[in-house]
């Protein structure tokens, strides 16, 4: 594991690099501020994902949700089950991703975009199928959105897993108690 900085130090270190309180003091911004330098970097992206983006919240957070519970990234699905309440999603839409096919609340739009997300872990590419239906609900901007939104939170659950990062006081653990099988 690689340690957590103290927060005031954390704080310290990400404001050489663009990153306010709210982000240093996160846990996982606590661990990577171990490399200041990277942590600007991220945070960079993730501001521009979070903040100044195309794709609608909703569908980025089922995009990251569905990664975090395919990838077993306890910290990544409970982080954004937390952003995805404060959008006031359902928490049939928050847990639905576990089984999509199940949820009765999701478009083909939606299914599309976790189907997306299934299809960049499992091949590192997207069907033409899938690629089809995504093409009806988003403009060219989006498309590539949804690419980087999989991307990097493919990329943030191995760094969270892999630097075995805690979860932060207020983020909640697997739904139910019971993690992907």
């Amino acid at each position: 594991m690689i340690p957590l900085l103290p927060v005031d130090e954390a704080i310290k270190r990400g404001k050489e690099f663009g990153l306010d309180e709210r982000f240093a003091s996160l846990n996982a911004f606590r661990v990577m501020l171990n490399n200041p330098r990277a942590a600007g970097a991220v945070a960079s992206l993730l501001r521009t994902l979070m903040f100044n983006h195309t794709v609608s919240s909703r569908a980025r957070e089922l995009v990251i949700l569905r990664t975090g519970w395919r990838t077993r990234s306890e910290y990544e699905f409970g982080q954004h089950v937390r952003v995805s309440r404060d959008l006031k999603m359902s928490e049939q839409e928050i847990l639905g991703v576990r089984d999509p096919d199940a949820c009765p609340v999701y478009s083909d739009a939606d299914r599309a975009v976790i189907r997306m997300a299934d299809e960049l872990l499992d091949q590192s590419e997207v069907s033409a199928q899938t690629w089809a239906t995504l093409e009806k609900s988003f403009t060219q901007a989006e498309l590539v959105e949804l690419l980087l939104i999989a991307g990097f939170w493919r990329m943030i659950a191995g760094y969270l897993k892999s630097a075995k990062v805690p979860l932060d006081a207020d983020v909640p653990s697997w739904p139910e108690g019971k993690a992907p099988a």
